[in-house]
């Protein structure tokens, strides 16, 4: 733990920001621990070469090649639409299994036994369903009448998901620069 904080103290040195009892204090250190002593010149050896090291820009014309390289709205509409027909077609064997599940099912379902106890079982799902219901209501009453915070946290997630979702719109309603050059 120690380390760490001399560690941290060279980090503040660096950036020029210990105050004179830090540096002296960690002057006093670094001669008596050899390892740190050879992490601060390592430190140090580093920093000056980022220092010497010259500042390094991107090449002339590199964000219009760039941009040009990025794929033209007219085939994302494609793919999309493709890729759209697709899930659509891949949709319609689920509706024959379905359409085959209903005739075969359709004759056992429409006898008058089958119907009752059918009747019988939901009228009982209702009543559980409405205890469970109750019960939750009851229990989130009682949470929000002891926390009233968590009603409040409730509320501004649900701002917050509303907000965002305004930006996100805004944001995906925009012409692109892409789109915008493609135009003139």
């Amino acid at each position: 733990m120690e380390h760490e904080r001399f560690h941290l103290l060279m980090m503040d040195a660096l950036d020029g920001e210990l105050a004179t009892e830090q540096q002296t204090e960690l002057e006093s250190h670094l001669r008596a621990c050899p390892d740190c002593r050879r992490e601060w010149q390592a430190i140090l050896a580093i920093d000056t070469l980022f220092r010497q090291a010259p500042m390094l820009s991107p090449a002339a014309g590199f964000t219009q090649r760039t941009v040009a390289m990025l794929p033209n709205r007219r085939a994302r509409l494609w793919a999309i639409s493709i890729i759209y027909v697709l899930l659509l077609l891949s949709g319609i064997l689920p509706i024959l299994l379905v359409v085959w599940a209903a005739n075969t099912i359709v004759p056992v379902v429409s006898q008058p036994a089958f119907v009752e106890t059918a009747r019988q079982v939901l009228d009982q799902g209702a009543r559980l369903i409405s205890v469970i219901a109750g019960a939750l209501f009851k229990g989130l009453g009682e949470l929000i009448v002891q926390q009233p915070a968590i009603l409040g946290w409730l509320l501004v997630l649900a701002g917050m998901v509303f907000v965002w979702n305004g930006v996100y719109q805004q944001l995906v309603s925009q012409p692109t620069a892409v789109s915008m050059r493609g135009n003139n």
